[in-house]
């Protein structure tokens, strides 16, 4: 009984709704309709900055036409009026901007890299640091209109980190940003935290959006203004912001609270992923099938840029896998990597031709094949598994859980099972020969059923189904989770009063693309690895590290019954080959097993 347990981490996608893509917010045309003269520039009439000449009754019309030509949708004559007014102020770098943005919306969003130039421009006639992060504060408030673009584009490209990183520095100052603009940066942040899988932060930031609209509500009822449109759209929002609130609890899996779930409105398909999701956690699994509905009609949605057959089909076998059909599962899982396949061939057919930004990285082939891995190691094909695992290994190096999968691929293919120990011929081959007769005769043990196994450990990092390989991916596991808790020294009473408080948090480990791990979920996942490591030690002879896992494994305190039961076979195994009988037997003695289940007892939750 040395194959270790497959569990299933496998990714459950709810739908995202991205955000939108830049904002037709025209900073100059405001200032000029507004304010006019010179004040559009306060802060380029420095010695550093020629200043800027006064802004004319006609200039004022030009934007003021730009800005209804862009909301209208006419973006070919919105491009054509800002660079009339471009040429009438051609260091304006708020006109730059607009006209750059308008050009963007002309090409229907291909001009990337063109785009992406002008953005610089701006950061270098502005004279702002592109990231933000050489400034103290941000000089002009509607500079911030310019980051939040350049977030945005990188959000479409899957820069997630480096979008996150710009858009934080960015929220310091969201006091003075236009209240339309701060609310977009908050939104498209608590979409990011989700992304990079940091539910805390991103319910953080949906609590913020929820105190900017009080604080919005009350000023609207101090001025008393009741706008029909205005309270639609605050509907709207409020209605995103509970859906924002149901996928931070799904992400750390958190189904008791009710109330959220039940106020989810509406029939679109993110409500309708996150209900589906809801109900895959709470075991539900027909009622989430059922849910999902049939298979969509559209595969590719042009506005978000998600493949809706892929996501379909990705479900539907997470639900058909739990429902014990993984052979069935596996189907969909290929169906749905046909669907991106095909997705991303007609979205990007060459390099001549440039698709739109938010078509432009349509492709989930490594979280499908992610998802397809897990799914053959269930349905005991362990080399098929590994070639997977073996490719997206390269995307997620830093996932603990999928180095782990890597050696239990070898520990399947070495000994699916223990049926053939059972066998009668091979318990003879224990004993080699005796010596001695009646009374005195002794036993020669030999070294085993194991005794043609190949103990090579040359060239470990050699991507193979080997012991060595396999040793290899349980070290690079081990070295990727956190500091275990038994290890660390206890902090003195004076030290912790002086520090205050421990955070309220608990710890979060990233294991993409699947939900980041919680800290018992850590927990469950060290005593996998270290029963794995005792048993590829005990097959590579390294007997004092097989005995110091399974010693580690045993003081874990959340040991499941077969856990338990491998940690003293594995140390008595190691003890005996190490000589020391007297501790192998008091190990291995039958009193110290009364269970032998693969799940943990359910303990009653913390209500704080």
């Amino acid at each position: 009984m040395r194959k270790g347990s497959v569990s299933c981490e496998t990714a459950y996608r709810t739908g995202r709704t991205p955000a939108l893509l830049l904002p037709p917010v025209f900073l100059t045309n405001q200032r000029m309709s507004n304010n006019g003269g010179n004040s559009t520039n306060d802060k380029m009439s420095t010695d550093e900055f020629s200043p800027q000449p006064p802004v004319t009754e006609q200039q004022k019309e030009l934007a003021q036409q730009a800005m209804a030509e862009f909301e209208k949708g006419s973006f070919g004559q919105c491009a054509k009026t800002m660079s009339q007014l471009a040429g009438a102020r051609p260091t304006d770098v708020k006109v730059v901007l607009n006209r750059s943005v308008a050009l963007f919306y002309q090409s229907q969003m291909k001009q990337v890299d063109e785009f992406r130039h002008n953005i610089h421009t701006v950061f270098n006639m502005a004279r702002i640091s592109p990231d933000l992060s050489e400034k103290s504060n941000l000089d002009d408030s509607d500079y911030a209109v310019v980051y939040y673009n350049k977030a945005v584009v990188l959000y479409h490209e899957k820069q997630y980190r480096t979008a996150l990183a710009i858009l934080e520095r960015l929220f310091k100052y969201i006091e003075p940003i236009d209240e339309a603009l701060a609310q977009k940066v908050m939104l498209l942040l608590t979409e990011l935290y989700l992304i990079v899988h940091q539910p805390y932060d991103a319910l953080r930031m949906v609590y913020n959006v929820e105190k900017f609209l009080s604080g919005k509500n009350q000023s609207s009822q101090d001025k008393d203004k009741n706008d029909s449109n205005s309270a639609s759209s605050v509907e709207a929002l409020r209605a995103k912001l509970t859906l924002y609130k149901v996928r931070c609890s799904l992400m750390f899996k958190v189904i008791k609270n009710k109330k959220d779930y039940k106020s989810l409105q509406g029939n679109s398909q993110p409500v309708n992923y996150a209900k589906a999701n809801y109900e895959y956690l709470k075991g539900n699994l027909r009622k989430a099938a059922k849910i999902l509905g049939n298979p969509p009609n559209v595969h590719l949605s042009h506005s978000t840029g998600e493949c809706l057959a892929v996501m379909y089909a990705n479900n539907q076998a997470l639900i058909n896998m739990c429902l014990q059909k993984p052979n069935i599962a596996i189907c969909q899982i290929r169906d749905a990597l046909q669907y991106n396949e095909k997705v991303a061939k007609d979205t990007v057919p060459n390099d001549k031709v440039r698709p739109p930004l938010q078509l432009s990285y349509v492709s989930r082939h490594y979280q499908l094949l992610h998802n397809l891995g897990v799914l053959q190691l269930h349905a005991c094909r362990p080399s098929a598994a590994f070639d997977c695992f073996l490719e997206c290994v390269q995307v997620y190096h830093r996932n603990p859980r999928l180095w782990l999968r890597l050696a239990e691929c070898y520990i399947m293919q070495d000994r699916e099972n223990n049926d053939i120990d059972r066998e009668h011929t091979h318990r003879l081959d224990v004993v080699q020969s005796t010596v001695g007769s009646g009374i005195h005769r002794k036993l020669i043990l030999g070294q085993g059923l194991d005794r043609d196994r190949n103990t090579n450990t040359t060239g470990g990092v050699v991507p193979a189904l080997n012991l060595s390989f396999a040793s290899f991916c349980l070290k690079n596991a081990y070295a990727l989770l956190p500091k275990d808790p038994l290890d660390a020294k206890p902090v003195p009473q004076d030290s912790m009063a002086e520090s205050g408080p421990p955070p309220t948090d608990p710890i979060l480990l990233s294991a993409e693309p699947s939900n980041p791990l919680q800290a018992s979920e850590v927990a469950n996942l060290r005593c996998s690895i270290l029963t794995a490591s005792a048993y590829v030690c005990l097959c590579t002879n390294d007997f004092l590290k097989a005995l110091q896992h399974a010693v580690d494994l045993l003081r874990q305190p959340n040991l499941t019954g077969a856990q338990r039961y491998l940690g003293h076979m594995y140390k008595g195994e190691a003890l005996v080959a190490l000589d020391r009988i007297a501790d192998a037997v008091t190990e291995l003695n039958p009193e110290n097993i009364k269970d032998v289940s693969t799940t943990l007892q359910e303990v009653p939750s913390d209500p704080g």
